[in-house]
């Protein structure tokens, strides 16, 4: 499906209106853990867990298209990670929602990397962060969409994007605006839940069906203001990731997130604990975590 660009400079008009490998872990996705791979489905996929200590950062690639979702603070590590990448061009940018720890990173990619499109909610912040993110947008030109649940992305011939929220975010609850986006790779599914918190996940639980994920980046850096039981229960991730700063001033994770995610049997990973956490996806199916401290 697809959806008109909005171009940015028609934006930043109407918010203007507004305001001025160290340990290696095999898993199979099928139930009976033997692996397999199904006919056609032999696109190889990579997963980045960026550790930029209290932030998020994730990076996928793909045979076609590869997709950045936040960037960490500014001087985060996620350019010195892409660089070393060798990575040249970024098809798909997404900024979950304005706040610093997510979108100021960005700002330093827009300047050293191409960029093919940013995906924004489309709500405002009244901070020089946010107002330099969407200058830098500007600066380089890049077409920039507003994101909204039902929008979708073709990644490579057997890789999508699907946005599952938000539907009608507002700019007095940022974390409540996060994109929240659903990637399919393969076989393989994976959740990337911004900093989504409760009421947007009662709303994203209105359609259960289509939150079943093999890969969960919890929510809000493992904060108990996010992943109720009923949202993870949703999920059923077999592995769930953290993003979070060691000894962070917010206490992240927060006990209560961890043993929810104990009571559903998945394995934890966590970024303030085991660094840049990487999953390998071969043949659309069988899957690794590798672990780079």
């Amino acid at each position: 499906m697809q959806y008109p660009k909005i171009h940015f400079k028609k934006l930043l008009y109407s918010l203007a209106i507004l305001v001025l490998p160290a340990f290696i872990l095999l898993h199979s996705c099928s139930d009976d853990n033997n692996v397999f791979v199904v006919p056609g489905e032999d696109e190889n996929y990579t997963v980045h867990f960026i550790d930029v200590g209290q932030g998020d950062a994730i990076f996928i690639e793909t045979p076609v298209k590869n997709l950045l979702v936040d960037g960490g603070y500014r001087n985060s590590g996620v350019v010195e990670y892409l660089v070393a990448l060798d990575i040249e061009y970024i098809d798909l940018v997404i900024g979950t929602h304005p706040h610093a720890d997510h979108i100021q990173g960005l700002i330093g990619v827009f300047h050293e990397f191409e960029v093919g499109e940013v995906i924004d909610p489309g709500v405002t912040h009244t901070t020089n962060t946010f107002n330099e993110y969407l200058s830098t947008i500007d600066l380089y030109d890049i077409p920039f969409t507003v994101g909204r649940k039902g929008m979708e992305w073709e990644l490579s011939e057997n890789a999508h994007m699907l946005l599952l929220h938000p539907t009608d975010p507002s700019e007095y609850h940022l974390n409540n605006a996060s994109i929240v986006a659903h990637v399919t790779l393969g076989e393989v599914t994976v959740l990337l839940a911004g900093d989504a918190e409760e009421n947007a996940e009662n709303q994203m639980l209105n359609e259960p069906e289509l939150l079943a994920s093999d890969i969960l980046k919890v929510g809000h850096h493992g904060s108990n203001t996010s992943s109720q039981m009923a949202f993870l229960e949703a999920i059923d991730p077999d592995i769930s990731v953290i993003q979070c700063g060691e000894d962070n001033p917010y206490g992240h994770p927060h006990n209560p997130v961890i043993e929810r995610l104990n009571a559903i049997d998945t394995t934890i990973y966590r970024t303030d604990l085991h660094g840049n956490i990487v999953i390998t996806i071969k043949e659309g199916e069988e899957y690794e975590v590798h672990i780079h401290q």
